[in-house]
């Protein structure tokens, strides 16, 4: 089985590469049912929106957040493949 990590960050460049930013995260929670630590990977990219006041910002718009990293490197192949049809 390939590591599915370094796919992510290859695949996270290659839409760096396009100019799409996309941020991948970690966070871990304790599960008392697994008894064990839980690591969840959040992936997310930063959008720009006007606050009330008129404002410009910036914040992470959330795509996905889960526990699976096959999940998360379907996910980026998804975003790559729609960036490069962008082109």
């Amino acid at each position: 089985m390939a590591n599915l990590k370094a796919i992510s960050k290859k695949l996270q460049k290659a839409i760096l590469s396009t100019g799409l930013v996309i941020k991948i995260g970690t966070s871990q929670f304790y599960s008392k049912e697994q008894e064990r630590l839980i690591t969840v990977t959040i992936v997310s990219t930063p959008v720009f929106y006007q606050n009330k006041w008129g404002n410009w910002k910036t914040c992470d718009h959330e795509i996905m957040r889960t526990a699976s990293q096959y999940d998360v490197v379907m996910c980026l192949k998804e975003i790559w493949e729609a960036c490069r049809e962008w082109k």
